[in-house]
This record gives structure tokens, sequence and C-alpha cells, in this order.
């Protein structure tokens, strides 16, 4: 799509959202509608903002917005193939021409264009207008951080070098200047000064409790901006502006049953939501397409199909009563038959694996299974408080193999359905939910992750500690054998954010190798990837082909 079919497209949403308004403006034809008729006030401003807003509730950005930073790590499984391009962000087989990535982006700049034009056309001077602007500058950072971490490298791999995306701040783009691709840095550049100028502009003014987390605010350019410079590995910055949100008083962890419902609340009820973008009940719920419908089937509906995986579980199983384990629902079959089940290596490709499952019945204090024509036994340990079963016979297995003991499960192609809740059931509805883009747990995590790069041991555990006082688990008094202080962070920050579209860039951007070697079906496909470093060429994806083939200054990542 060219800049100039994106500004089209931004024309009629803006003409489309005001004429629900203003009444007014309604008496042209949409495509009659004046700039100094849509600008005239205040109202017309407010509503072109709206149209900004809107588009993060369209399905063409906030499902790809979730699949690629959640689908793209380790916390999930897909139990079985799909014709959806979502497999290909799964299991990093990229294409050109991956419809949702094609969405994302027209989308993002969409909204970029739309937030040029309120910037351009708003006048600052009243706190009301400082503040709508302030917005615009906030979601177009956030739509620039969006394209920039999808198709360019990670900040920490030659950030001036490589690649990121077309800058376009016209108010009106210029269908003869399509511009070729900034780096990276200058793309992260913007963003930082679009942050700051936000949190700047909106610092004087704040909106009604009532609807202080659902519009962007000085709180959430400061979190968004203590993200980007984790991001950019500058430390003492990503340090300075979770502080500053963490310390302002405006909000605070959600504790006991509270949080481990919160994904049934609306944003304005739950006081750690920084910023989420709103979803209206009986108007923006997606159903089946819902991207919390590819996790479960609630009430019929979804196609709960993207399994918690073995790894995020068994670290999750290392403290039995973690909060955590509340977003997570086995799907057990009716009755009380009980079975072990373990992961074994498969031979083809290797390093990819599938679940064996036994049927295990109580004889006396023993469980016992079935196996080539011979009855075993359970045997259990205890491991740190928590009782751990492993078997020495079975198929696949040679010596000491651990299980999990558990009712018979419900499964899939084989893998068992470990239903993820933490994305529906807003008010009661199946697959209705307000995507949280920031909220304040993540602002101790960030803390605690530059602690941990900087030293600060006895930091980065109190803020860690936090999390897991919260979860209900038992908290640090210091760094446990075999393990660094950055690794303990990053463990609490994959369960705390496990589905809200951030492992993936969490790994990479960290230098980490993406490992795969777990149950899925991302062992599928031509020379499938099931470990992916960070410096693979697969850690960022194709420019969309239609962009290639309609802006040839473009140039494909490789």
């Amino acid at each position: 799509m060219t800049t100039k079919k994106i500004y089209s497209v931004i024309a009629i949403l803006l003409a489309l959202s005001f004429s629900f308004s203003a009444c007014d403006i309604t008496r042209d034809p949409f495509q009659d509608l004046s700039d100094e008729k849509v600008f005239a006030d205040e109202l017309g401003i407010e509503a072109a903002a709206l149209g900004t807003y809107a588009l993060l509730k369209k399905n063409e950005f906030m499902r790809p917005y979730h699949f690629h930073g959640e689908f793209g790590g380790d916390n999930i499984a897909l139990s079985g193939s799909t014709t959806d391009y979502l497999f290909y962000m799964y299991n990093y087989q990229h294409t050109p021409n991956n419809y949702h990535l094609n969405s994302l982006w027209s989308t993002c700049y969409q909204g970029i264009v739309n937030a040029n034009k309120v910037i351009d056309k708003a006048q600052e001077g009243t706190d009301r207008m400082n503040h709508v602007i302030g917005e615009m500058y906030y979601l177009r950072a956030f739509f620039y951080l969006n394209l920039v971490t999808i198709w360019g490298r990670p900040y920490n791999q030659d950030p001036e070098g490589n690649l990121g995306v077309p800058i376009i701040l016209d108010a009106e783009p210029d269908v003869d200047n399509l511009p070729a691709r900034a780096t990276v840095k200058d793309v992260y550049d913007l963003i930082i000064s679009d942050l700051t100028t936000a949190a700047g502009l909106m610092s004087q003014f704040t909106r009604e409790d009532s609807e202080y987390n659902i519009y962007a605010s000085e709180q959430a350019a400061n979190a968004l901006l203590s993200r980007v410079y984790l991001y950019m590995e500058d430390n003492a910055k990503a340090a300075e502006f979770a502080t500053k949100v963490i310390e302002s008083g405006k909000f605070e962890l959600l504790q006991g049953s509270d949080y481990e419902s919160y994904p049934t609340m609306v944003p304005e009820d739950n006081p750690e939501v920084i910023f989420a973008c709103k979803a209206l009940k009986d108007e923006d719920d997606y159903g089946w397409y819902a991207f919390g419908g590819m996790y479960c089937t609630i009430d019929g509906v979804g196609w709960g199909e993207m399994y918690a995986s073995e790894p995020y579980r068994d670290l999750l199983d290392q403290n039995p009563a973690d909060r955590r384990h509340k977003f997570i629902v086995p799907q057990y079959v009716d009755g009380d038959s009980y079975e072990i089940t373990y992961s074994y290596a498969k031979a083809s490709p290797v390093g990819s694996k599938m679940f064996q499952m036994y049927a295990v019945t109580q004889n006396g204090n023993n469980w016992e299974y079935e196996y080539n024509g011979s009855t075993h036994t359970v045997f259990s340990e205890d491991v740190d408080g928590t009782t751990r079963y492993y078997i020495t016979d079975g198929a696949n297995i040679s010596g000491k193999t651990y299980v999990r003991l558990d009712k018979k499960m419900e499964v899939r192609n084989g893998y068992p359905k470990y239903f993820v809740i933490k994305c529906s059931n807003q008010e009661g509805q199946p697959q209705l939910f307000s995507p949280i883009i920031s909220r304040l747990a993540e602002m101790y995590l960030n803390r605690a992750e530059v602690r941990a790069k900087t030293g600060d041991v006895d930091g980065a555990l109190a803020d860690v500690n936090v999390i897991r006082e919260r979860a209900n688990i038992p908290t640090y008094s210091g760094v446990p054998d075999g393990k660094t202080i950055l690794q303990i962070v990053l463990e609490e920050r994959r369960l705390e954010l496990a589905f809200e579209a951030h492992r993936r860039y969490d790994i990479f951007r960290n230098g980490l190798t993406l490992d795969r070697r777990y149950p899925g079906t991302h062992d599928k496909g031509s020379n499938p990837l099931i470990t992916v470093p960070a410096n693979h060429p697969r850690v960022v994806d194709y420019i969309p082909e239609d962009q290639i083939l309609a802006q040839p200054n473009l140039t494909q990542n490789p």
C-alpha cells in the first residue's frame, strides 16, 4: 500500500469517526470533508484523535501484534498445523505474503499518518489540547516501536548499520516522496523524542480516574520509555523511568483473588494497568477470531489450539501455590482416571519432542502403570519441598525419567490441552479482553533487569521479590547456586509477563537463543528451526511484498 492509499484510508476512518461524534459535519459526503471543517474546533480534533485509538482495537492490528510477540516465543506450543498464517510467525518459516503482518504494517502507518495530522492541525496552548497532542505523540511512538521490533533487528546488533522502517512525519504525505528505510537507531531516536514530548505535553492535565488508563498519559509515556531504553540497553534511563512510574503513586499491584481474575476486569477497575486498549462489551468481542480464542475454548467459543508449553509449565510448577497457575486451565476428561505424562526426543528433526502417556492406578500407597506387558511402579521423591514423580521403565526412555502425575487430560493430536485464559472472559464474555500495553509489574521487572545487569544484586532481588510475594511464592534471600541474578530476573519476567506479547523480544534483545526443544508443531514444515539464535536472519520478518512492489526505495530483509 502506498502512502497515498494509506492516507485515503485514514480520511475515510476520520470521516466515519466524526459521523458519530459531531452531527454538524455529517451533511457532506465523507470524501468531501475539508480539513477546515474536520479540524474546525476541539471537538473535531478530539474525534480525529479517537480515530487513531480506534486502530489499536482493529483485529488487523491487535491480532498480529499479539501473535508476533507471543507466538514467536517459548511459552506456547501449537497442537497442530494450520492454514492460518500465524503458523509462519510460530515456526519461523517466514513469508513476505503473511497477511497478518501485511495488515499490521498498513495499520501502523495509518495510525502514524493520522497522528501526524492531529499533531499538525491541533494548536498547543490549552491543557486539554496539549494532552490530546501528547497522546498522538505517544501513539505514533507506539506504532513505530512495533514496526521496528518486527522488521528491524534488536538494537544491540549494530543499530546504525541495520535497517529499521521508513519514517513518515508529514501530515499530508507526498505520494511521490516514498522514503527508504531509516536505520534502527534513527527509528529509536524518533521514538524517544516522541515519548519525551508526549510526557511533557501530558504532564499538566490529567483525565478523570474513570478513564485514566484507557488513554495515553504522562505515566504511560514514561512506562514505554522505560521499555524502549531497556531494549536499547540504556540501563540508567530504563531504571529512571521505571522508578518514575512506580513512585508516581497512581498504580498499585493487584493482590490475592483480584490478581488471579484480572483478565475479567475492565481496565478502569484494575489499578495495576498503566495503559490498555479497552474492549467494549457486546461491541468488540471478536469471538473465535479474538487472539484469546487461539489459547482456549470457552462456552464453545474459540479454537483452543495454542497451549502453555512444557518448559513454561515446568517453571510455573516449581511453586505449586503460585497464583499464576490460575491463568492455565488443564482440560481434564470426566471421571477419576489418572495418568503419567513425559516428553521424549523424536528421531527427526533432531531436538524435537513428543508426549508419552500411561494410565495409572493406585495400589495402596503406590501408583502403577502397565508397560511392555508388565506392571511398573511410579516412584516419588522430595525436591525442595515439592513431590516429584519419576519412572525407570517406559517407551523412549533410558533410566530415571521425571513424569507428571495428574488426572487424565483431553488431548489434541497427542498434545495435552493446557488452556490459557489470560486473554479471555472480560465481563463474562468468553473471548472479550482489553489488551494491556503497560502495567506496573513490568516496571518492577524492567528495573530488576537493569539492576541485575549493573551489579545491584540486592536491588534486583528486592524488585523480583515484590512480584514473587504478590504471586504467593517464596522470596529470594540470595541468588541460588547454579544461577545468575540475570537468570533469576528473566525467569520471573517470563512467568509474570507470559501471554502479553513480550517473550519473543525478551529472548532476542538479550542475545539469547530461542529453545524450542519441547513438544509442539514448530517442528513441522521445511527446515524447521528447533533453536533460533539471536543473530539468525529469521529473527526479523520480511517486509510485506506488496510494500516492496509499491515502494521501490524499500530494501527487503535477507
